[in-house]
């Protein structure tokens, strides 16, 4: 009767598990862009080979750390203290910026 009870235990665990999912921040944008006016810097990002180039959240700013939640996240970028960050990716991006006159070249999707 006992081991009955464990095994409908478990499986009701395993089903509860199934239905269970994480939000998980990983995904990110990594951006190349030309600026006419100002500097890859005053956008957030970095001069490279290619021009500038930044990692951004979907609120169009720089990653922070290693995913974009809004709080910190576990090791697998899930259970985010707060959620995931939110907002239009590039679009946010070129708002963020119009006074740069920034022009995106190539888009990367993380994840």
């Amino acid at each position: 009767m006992k081991l009955t009870t464990c095994a409908l235990a478990f499986a009701c665990v395993l089903a509860h598990l199934g239905l269970v999912q994480a939000v998980c921040c990983r995904a990110s944008l990594t951006l190349s862009y030309a600026v006419a006016n100002g500097n890859c810097a005053d956008a957030g990002g970095r001069l490279g080979s290619n021009g500038c180039t930044i990692t951004i959240c979907a609120d169009g700013k720089a990653q922070q750390g290693t995913y974009c939640g809004r709080g910190s996240c576990n090791i697998f970028g899930c259970n985010c203290d707060n959620g995931c960050i939110t907002g239009d990716w590039k679009n946010s991006f070129l708002q963020r910026n119009l006074w740069l006159r920034p022009r995106v070249t190539e888009e990367k999707w993380n994840t």
